[in-house]
C-alpha cells in the first residue's frame, strides 16, 4: 500500500495546506448538519483528503463491463442477466447523486445549492427513460426512491463508522452494498416468480445465487448487530451466527440445496480438491505469520504486511487460470469469513475476540483509524471485484481461453505485484521522492515493471493474447495506476484495481 523511503509509516496527504483543512472542516460541519445531527456525528478518516473522485470508479467499471460485453463480444456472454443493465444505470444515477451531494456541501450560495439538488433527479429520470424505456413518471419515482435511500445509507455509514473511511471510500462501499442488495433482491424476485429457472440454471448461475444470498444473510446479521445492542451478547450472538450458516447452506434458493450443490460442484473435478488443499496450506501459512508476529510483540513492518499480498497472488493466479468458477465461490466464502472474524474482534467475542484485536493492532497501518479492519478487507475486495462485477467472468472462447483474463487480474496485478514491489523496493532503495509526497520514483518504477512482467509471461505462455493496440492500452493503464499509487492518500487496495480495470476493459 506504500512505496515510502521512511520506516515510520508516515505519509503525506493530497491536501495538506491550512486553507484546505479549514475548507474541509466546513464541509464536514455542513455534512453533519444533514438531518439536524450534531457536528461531531461524522468523522472521516483523519489525515486524508476527501477523495470525492472515488465515487465515479465503481459506476465506470460497470459501464465499461456492460459496454464491452454488449458491443464487442456478445457471443462470449450471450446470457447477460437482464438486471445487469438496470444495475449499471442505477450505478450511474447514484454516482451523479454522490457528486451533486458533494457539490451541495461545498457551495456557499443558496441559489446554486438548490439548483444542484435537482440535478440527480433530472439526470436519473432521463437515464431510466432513455436507457430502459420507462415512462417519465415511473423513471422519476424510481430515481427519487434510489437517490433518497442511497443518500440516507451513505450518511448512516459515515456516522456509524467514524474515522473508517474518507468520503470517497465510503461512496464505493455504500455503492457496492446498495447495488449488491438491489441485484440480489431482483434475483430473488425472479426465483420466486420464475420457479423453473432454478432447475435450468447453469453452473455459474447456481454458484452466483448461492454466494449472493449467503452474503445477503450476513449483511442482515451485521445490520441487526449494529442496530440492536442486546444481540451482541455471546449467548445470543453465536445462535445468530448458526442461523446464518443454516440460511446460507439450506435456504431453498437453488435446486439442489446450496450445501449439496456446492459439494457436488467440488467433487466433480479432482483439480478442485487439489486447489482446496493448496488454499488450506496458505491459510495455515497465514496463521503462522500472524502467530509469529504476535510473539515478536512489535508492529508489523511493511515487508511483513506485504506477505499477505503475496498470499493473495498465490490464491488468485491458479484460480483464474484453471478453476475460475471455484475461485468465484471461494472469494465469497472468504468475504464472509473475514467479515465474521471482524465482528468477533469488534464485539470482543470470546474466545477469539481478544486475539483478533491484538493481531489487528499488530498489522494495522495509519489508514486503519476506524473501528473496522477496512484495509485488509479491501485487499480481498480489490482482488475479487473484477470477478464479482463481470457478468460472465469464467466464459471461454473456442480455443479454451478466457479472453477477459487480463481485466480479471486487475487486482492481483496492481496490489499483488505492483503495490507490493513499490512498497518494498521504495522503502529500501527509494531516494528520489515525488513532489509533495513521501513515495519514491524508484517505487513507482518497480510498480510498472512488476505489473508488466507477469503480463508478458502470461502472453508468452499464451494465457493472454495481446496485439500492439492492447499492449499500448495495458502500458497506459499501468502507468496511470502507478501515478495514482504514488500520489493518492486513499486506500490503494480499493482504488488501483478499479482504475486498472476500467482502462484495460476497453482494449
Amino acid at each position: 500500500m506504500r512505496n515510502r523511503t521512511d520506516n515510520n509509516g508516515g505519509y503525506s496527504s493530497e491536501f495538506s495546506s491550512s486553507d484546505e483543512d479549514t475548507q474541509l472542516k466546513k464541509v464536514h460541519a455542513r455534512m453533519c448538519g444533514v438531518g439536524h445531527q450534531r457536528n461531531t456525528d461524522i468523522v472521516p478518516r483523519p489525515g486524508a483528503s476527501p477523495g470525492y473522485w472515488l465515487s465515479c470508479l465503481l459506476p465506470l467499471s460497470l459501464v465499461a463491463t456492460y459496454w464491452t460485453n454488449l458491443h464487442e463480444e456478445p457471443h462470449r456472454c450471450s446470457d447477460i442477466p437482464q438486471q445487469y443493465k438496470l444495475v449499471t444505470l442505477t450505478a450511474l444515477t447514484i454516482c451523479i447523486q454522490n457528486i451533486s451531494f458533494f457539490m451541495y456541501l461545498a457551495l456557499q450560495a443558496k441559489l446554486y445549492k438548490w439548483l444542484i439538488v435537482f440535478i440527480p433527479f433530472v439526470c436519473g429520470t432521463c437515464i431510466f427513460k432513455f436507457g430502459l424505456g420507462m415512462n417519465w413518471w415511473l423513471a422519476f419515482v424510481w430515481t427519487l426512491f434510489i437517490d433518497v435511500i442511497f443518500q440516507r445509507c451513505y450518511i448512516q455509514v459515515m456516522r456509524d463508522l467514524p474515522k473508517s473511511f474518507t468520503y470517497g471510500e465510503a461512496s464505493i462501499l455504500t455503492q457496492g452494498i446498495f447495488l449488491f442488495v438491489m441485484n440480489t433482491l431482483i434475483m430473488g424476485y425472479h426465483l420466486i416468480v420464475t420457479e423453473p429457472a432454478k432447475e435450468n440454471a447453469n453452473e455459474m448461475q447456481t454458484l452466483s445465487t448461492i454466494m449472493m444470498f449467503a452474503l445477503l444473510w450476513l449483511l442482515l446479521v451485521c445490520t441487526s448487530l449494529l442496530a440492536c445492542q442486546f444481540l451482541r451478547k455471546p449467548f445470543i450472538f453465536y445462535p445468530i451466527m448458526m442461523t446464518f450458516v443454516a440460511a446460507a447452506t439450506l435456504a431453498p434458493v437453488t435446486k439442489p440445496l446450496p450445501v449439496i450443490a456446492v459439494f457436488e460442484f467440488i467433487f466433480q473435478d479432482r483439480m478442485r480438491l487439489y486447489i482446496i488443499l493448496f488454499y488450506v496450506a496458505l491459510v495455515i501459512a497465514t496463521v503462522a505469520v500472524v502467530c509469529w508476529q504476535l510473539r515478536n510483540a512489535q508492529h508489523a513492518t511493511t515487508s511483513v504486511r506485504k506477505l499477505f499480498h503475496i498470499f493473495m497472488v498465490l490464491v488468485y493466479i491458479p484460480g483464474l487460470l484453471y478453476e475460475c468458477a471455484f475461485l468465484y465461490i471461494a472469494s465469497g466464502v472468504a468475504m464472509a469469513l473475514i467479515t465474521i472474524f471482524d465482528l468477533l474482534r469488534i464485539l470482543k467475542m470470546p474466545p477469539l475476540g481478544e486475539i483478533l484485536e491484538k493481531a489487528f493492532h499488530s498489522f494495522a497501518d495509519e489508514k486503519d483509524a476506524g473501528i473496522i479492519a477496512f484495509t485488509p478487507m479491501c485487499l480481498l475486495i480489490g482482488c475479487s471485484l473484477p470477478i464479482w462485477i463481470m457478468p460472465c467472468p469464467c466464459a471461454i472462447n473456442e480455443h479454451g481461453l478466457n479472453v477477459k483474463l487480463l481485466p480479471l487480474l486487475s487486482g492481483v496485478l496492481t496490489i499483488g505485484f505492483g503495490d507490493t514491489a513499490a512498497s518494498v523496493i521504495g522503502s529500501k532503495y527509494g531516494r528520489n521522492k515525488w513532489k509533495n509526497s513521501s513515495r519514491s520514483v524508484e517505487g513507482s518504477v518497480a510498480f510498472v515493471l512488476y505489473v508488466l512482467l507477469p503480463i508478458l509471461i502470461l502472453n508468452l505462455m499464451e494465457f493472454v493474447q495481446l496485439n500492439v493496440v492492447q499492449w499500448s492500452v495495458t502500458v497506459v493503464a499501468t502507468l496511470i495506476s502507478a501515478l495514482v499509487e504514488a500520489r493518492t492518500d486513499q486506500i490503494d487496495n480499493l482504488v488501483l484495481p478499479l482504475i486498472f480495470y476500467i482502462i484495460i476493459s476497453l482494449c
